[in-house]
């Protein structure tokens, strides 16, 4: 059932393809409602005061992969709508290290494009969660899409559909997720991983 459930698409399917970027920019900040037009110019991301988001994709694909079993060591946080996923054994195990690599270099490909160095490093916000003493892993934060009152995944276990609820603490699972934004936020700018499907394990 976990094979047709979920795509398995292994992140070294994007090795070597290249990072596309299109840059949108807001109208009119001052309104609620804001509308975006595409910015075709060759300006610098983050010297665009009035930057809504960039869209990304890798070639000509989303940037859609499955992770390995991670897992959920604080269970689903329905205040925000989010869940962290921790890259388990990273340093021994090569199969975590490569997709928490594989993490990395996406986060640094969207800084290089933004403009951001190590002089502003601070103006992109990583999904990567360091333990401040060292003691854990890594976590990769991702986000369950809330739409028209409910939320756009699906979660499996086993051979069963569930709730969200489901996942508690330390729940081992395998995902599928996503990016295809990058968006200004309060000056800053941040590229949510979103969970499209869920194998509870």
């Amino acid at each position: 059932m976990e094979v047709s459930f979920l795509k398995n698409h292994h992140h070294n399917l994007f090795e070597n393809k290249p990072l596309l970027f299109k840059k949108y920019i807001c109208k009119d900040c001052t309104q609620k409602k804001k509308e975006y037009e595409y910015d075709n110019s060759e300006n610098v991301p983050k010297d665009i005061l009035n930057l809504g988001y960039i869209e990304i994709s890798l070639g000509k694909f989303p940037i859609y992969v499955t992770t390995p079993t991670m897992v959920c060591p604080f269970g689903f946080n329905k205040s925000n709508n989010q869940m962290t996923l921790q890259f388990t054994n990273v340093k021994d195990d090569s199969e975590m290290n490569s997709f928490f690599r594989f993490i990395q270099e996406l986060e640094m490909k969207q800084m290089e494009y933004l403009g951001i160095n190590d002089d502003d490093v601070d103006l992109y916000i990583s999904q990567i969660r360091y333990d401040k003493k060292g003691r854990y892993d890594p976590n990769l934060l991702v986000k369950i899409p809330f739409r028209s009152n409910k939320y756009e995944v699906e979660v499996r276990n086993r051979d069963t559909s569930c709730s969200i609820a489901n996942i508690y603490n330390f729940s081992k699972m395998r995902c599928d997720i996503y990016i295809d934004k990058i968006w200004k936020f309060n000056g800053k700018y941040v590229c949510k991983w979103k969970v499209k499907k869920i194998m509870i394990q």
